[in-house]
């Protein structure tokens, strides 16, 4: 079992690559998506905020609340990085306050049961894997790739 500790640490670190990727997309190609069957990078990146906002109601028994996300429409990249922003710092903080006992309940998600930090590893996982799908975003968008674990084409601190 991770401890809370551990996911603290995994979520900051995530995140703020997270956020560095979504800051290296251009800001005034919020609208952009690569095929037709693809979200707009503003809906993609929503998704980052979401994760934050199912973490918060299954971790900490916040109410459920669909419509939320059906109808939260940042106006701005730079709206939606605040959103993700303000939901990490939120999650983080009450993370650190939760009891020990709060990471060994049964949380039932998409008809699937988890362990409590289970479940926060799969949203974490969620994240890193959307964050994939914006890289591809960022540099079909115009935008540069930045370094997440090791070194970019697009990176010019680099030497590839």
């Amino acid at each position: 079992m991770l401890t809370k500790t551990d996911l603290e640490s995994y979520f900051t670190k995530e995140s703020q690559t997270t956020i560095k990727v979504m800051r290296a997309f251009p800001a005034d190609q919020k609208d952009f998506k690569p095929h037709e069957k693809s979200q707009e990078a503003i809906r993609l990146m929503s998704t980052f905020v979401f994760e934050m906002y199912l973490l918060s109601t299954y971790l900490f028994g916040d109410e459920l609340d669909r419509a939320r996300f059906q109808t939260y429409q940042p106006e701005s990249v730079e709206a939606v990085i605040g959103d993700f922003e303000k939901e990490t710092a939120g999650v983080l903080s009450r993370l650190m306050t939760l009891p020990d006992s709060g990471l060994e309940k049964t949380v039932e998600f998409a008809g699937t049961k988890f362990m409590a930090d289970e479940f926060a590893m799969m949203m974490l996982h969620d994240q890193i894997h959307h964050r994939g799908q914006l890289t591809v975003y960022v540099r079909m968008a115009g935008g540069k790739v930045p370094s997440i674990y090791g070194p970019s084409a697009d990176d010019e601190s680099t030497n590839l």
